[in-house]
């Protein structure tokens, strides 16, 4: 059985395979009052070299849903390198990867200092400075972020930069509320075209500070490839106290043959009565023809 990725505060995080098929994993989010850092594992162990004409791509989920984000940061320590440039690149995930008008890049040129010589060491070599890149809450990278995952890939040009680490920070309002529903199936799933069953867990948890308990609304729905809703089951009560969860695991929905070919979304609502402030999670699955 998988573990949900925002479960519980250091929960785990993955970094899928590069243009240059380098699988990437990450490491624990860190929690501090409303500032979450997520150091990232390049699945080597430190220090690592990122070298010109490599994309290296991330998926990431740090764990926390936001109801706002101050600012979000890529932080690195680089060792050292002669690269001329890093960044990053990204898409608006509102408006789908697929609009190249919403295709971003983030690029800055790198600086380099040097040391007087000395009698030990005549000859210093350059040493690269600190790469940072920091974004507004206003941006789309920021955006991106609010649901707590999120998609870019990281680059040098001009030679390589050997790294010490590399983290992700985001300075935000996380929600109260913190949904999450994940398939238990391989990645490659899809029911096939008689129909089947799709298996998946899900958690619910409840971060309100100012509330020893708290009574929740949830309920579901299946998206249909037309867009059509499918009720799944109808609302009901869920009741956490501050930092409880309450976990769905082994949970599965059944897909009759009747229902079209195509690609389904399966969306968990949650509420707060009290306050209005809604979330919600969701995840995919495909419906052969075969």
């Amino acid at each position: 059985m998988k573990k949900l990725l925002n479960k519980y505060p250091g929960c785990g995080v993955v970094l899928k395979n590069a243009i240059a098929s380098i699988t990437l994993s990450c490491a624990s989010a860190l929690v501090q009052a409303e500032t979450i850092s997520t150091k990232i594992d390049l699945g080597e162990p430190y220090p690592f070299i990122m070298e010109s004409g490599i994309e290296y791509r991330v998926e990431l989920d740090v764990g926390y849903k936001f109801d706002s984000i101050e600012k979000i940061c890529i932080n690195t320590e680089p060792k050292n390198g002669d690269a001329t440039a890093a960044g990053y690149r990204f898409t608006d995930e509102l408006v789908g990867p697929d609009d190249i008008i919403n295709k971003f890049m983030v690029m800055r040129l790198l600086s380099y200092s040097v040391d007087l010589p000395t009698p030990e060491n005549p000859d210093p070599a350059p040493q690269i400075g600190d790469i940072d890149f920091c974004e507004n809450g206003n941006s789309v990278f920021a955006n991106n972020f609010l649901d707590g995952e999120g998609e870019f890939k990281l680059f040098v040009s001009g030679g390589f930069v050997e790294f010490w680490d590399i983290e992700l920070v985001i300075e935000g309002a996380v929600s109260d509320i913190q949904l999450a529903i994940e398939i238990d199936e391989s990645a490659e799933f899809s029911v096939p075209s008689y129909g089947g069953r799709v298996n998946y867990d899900a958690s619910i948890r409840n971060l309100d500070s100012t509330q020893s308990l708290v009574t929740f609304e949830q309920w579901s729905v299946l998206k249909f490839p037309n867009g059509d809703s499918y009720p799944i089951h109808k609302s009901r009560d869920v009741v956490l106290n501050y930092s409880e969860a309450k976990d769905y695991t082994r949970n599965y929905l059944n897909i009759p043959a009747w229902f079209e070919v195509g690609d389904y979304e399966l969306i968990w609502y949650v509420t707060d009565p009290s306050t209005g402030n809604r979330v919600k999670d969701s995840l995919h699955f495909t419906k052969s023809a075969d």
